[in-house]
């Protein structure tokens, strides 16, 4: 078959979200604020129950779920934890946009540069799983993750 008539592709570069923070903490420093105190940065408007005092819980081991508790007690399931490997990295099957049943999956690379600097580098990926719903959620998932990773630079 030759190249003009071969089903066209996709590129990865269409098929990942792909983002970048570099943040004035050593890589432990880092892996924790993102795991152990999620809580404290997340951003508010980011949840499924808009809560503005849901707590944003990710439990630290492979198989651990990650999840908001809202004031009034109810939990809510975003995703679950892949593969926990600190202090570089972090990889969960993401429930929000797609559900449970057509998880996406979120990798989540803590690079030191120096002792007291890391790149954090986060990919979403999800067209082989979540199919077409993936064009439709691409943009909000980019775009949310933008929000995500300013308010984890805050810290």
């Amino acid at each position: 078959m030759s190249e003009e008539s071969a089903a066209p592709t996709r590129s990865d570069s269409e098929n990942v979200v792909s983002k970048t923070i570099t943040v004035a903490r050593d890589v432990g420093g880092a892996f924790r604020t993102w795991t152990e105190q999620i809580h404290r940065w997340w951003p508010s408007g980011h949840s499924i129950s808009g809560d503005p005092a849901t707590r944003v819980i990710l439990e630290g081991r492979e198989g651990g779920r990650f999840f908001e508790r809202t004031s009034a007690g109810i939990e809510y399931d975003w995703g679950r934890i892949l593969l926990w490997d600190p202090p570089h990295r972090l990889i969960f099957h993401w429930f929000l946009g797609s559900g449970p049943h057509l998880p996406t999956r979120v990798e989540v690379q803590f690079i030191p540069l120096n002792p007291q600097t890391t790149c954090v580098h986060l990919e979403h990926r999800g067209p082989e799983v979540i199919g077409a719903l993936w064009w439709t959620m691409k943009g909000r998932y980019s775009a949310a993750w933008d929000v995500v990773l300013g308010r984890f630079g805050e810290m």
